[in-house]
């Protein structure tokens, strides 16, 4: 009877052959290893010469167990080979989920967070709006008494009516500014095109300004280069553009301070810059700049009035005529420089065709 270690040995090396293609690859290989092992031990160790029996009954016990174990070892490590490929797809259906389920909630955090600060803005400008607009109509309310109670002297009552008047018109214009970005946020603003000569249309508002710029003691000058600027846009619409500049401009120049407008031409654009002297904008608000019922300072304390509507306003008609309104640094002297880009008539000439076709048409 051979040593245990000689007809044990190539049993083993064949077993853990068969182990580790039954692990890696599965069945079929699993049962080939073995098969290839069940042949190569056969073929060597068969006693050979007349009247030997091809196979020892000792040998084919030994083969028959080895059998079982490949055909029993293939098919238990296939199986475990399978739940761990099923283990691992489930980790990473769930690793998925979880990231999933991550998302989800920080979406609906910032979600939440952002209508919590929609419901801030939605109460600071409820009572914005209720102090702009009471503020002239109180004014307006409290002359009118005087009058009708003849508490006004004759010579006061010019004065009376002036005040009325300006504060009608304040409150004209906070209702417009209302009715703007209404229109603006559900798109219902409609502009009248025509060919403006931008020129013209900045001229004439810079001097409808004049008068309140003059009231602070601040400097107002526009400067062109003479061409003409010809847009395809709404005139009223354009000037209500330079109109919420200047005003911004005058509300935070300081007393005696410097308004600057200045008109040129940008290869295929019109370049319409408004700068003022003073207080420069706060870095943490630029952002925020264009937005609406934005303002940098809140509250009861707050120094400057309105609603914030102006700048988005801008903006608003700026991109409806195609254009683009930015925010510059501040200048030596502080300030702000808002700069709006308009794209020129796509039919109009360069700068000296354009003015003969005004001389011809004039």
């Amino acid at each position: 009877m051979a040593p245990l270690w000689e007809t044990t040995a190539p049993f083993a090396l064949f077993m853990f052959a068969t182990v580790i293609a039954a692990w890696l690859a599965g069945t079929g290989p699993a049962i080939f290893t073995g098969a290839v092992g069940f042949a190569t031990r056969l073929y060597f160790d068969s006693p050979r010469g007349p009247g030997n029996l091809p196979v020892t009954w000792e040998e084919a016990v030994r083969l028959t167990l080895f059998g079982g174990f490949v055909v029993g070892t293939a098919i238990v490590l296939n199986r475990m080979r399978d739940d761990r490929r099923d283990l691992e797809a489930r980790v990473i259906a769930a690793r998925r989920e979880i990231e999933e389920r991550r998302r989800v909630e920080a979406a609906l955090e910032a979600a939440r967070a952002n209508l919590e600060r929609a419901n801030r803005v939605k109460d600071q400008f409820l009572g914005l709006v209720s102090h702009e607009l009471r503020t002239p109509l109180n004014v307006i309310l409290g002359w009118v008494a005087l009058l009708r109670n003849g508490a006004v002297p004759p010579e006061r009552s010019e004065y009376a009516l002036e005040v009325i008047q300006k504060n009608a018109t304040a409150q004209t214009k906070l209702v417009t500014d209302l009715l703007d970005i209404a229109r603006s946020l559900t798109g219902q603003i409609e502009l009248e095109r025509a060919l403006v000569d931008l020129n013209a249309a900045v001229g004439a508002t810079v001097e409808s300004s004049r008068g309140s710029a003059d009231a602070r003691r601040i400097s107002l000058s526009m400067t062109t280069d003479g061409a003409p600027l010809l847009v395809w846009g709404d005139m009223a619409r354009l000037q209500q553009i330079v109109e919420h500049l200047l005003s911004n401009a005058i509300k935070f120049a300081p007393a005696g301070g410097r308004i600057t407008v200045a008109l040129a031409r940008q290869q295929r654009s019109a370049e319409l810059t408004v700068t003022n002297n003073g207080e420069a904008i706060a870095e943490a608000f630029e952002p925020h700049l264009f937005e609406p019922f934005r303002q940098a300072e809140t509250g009861a304390t707050r120094r400057y009035g309105g609603l914030g509507l102006g700048l988005a306003i801008v903006r608003q008609l700026v991109e409806l005529h195609g254009g683009s309104v930015s925010s510059g640094p501040p200048g030596p002297e502080g300030g702000a420089t808002f700069t709006v880009l308009l794209p020129l008539d796509a039919a109009s000439p360069d700068s000296t065709g354009a003015a003969e076709s005004l001389r011809a048409t004039g």
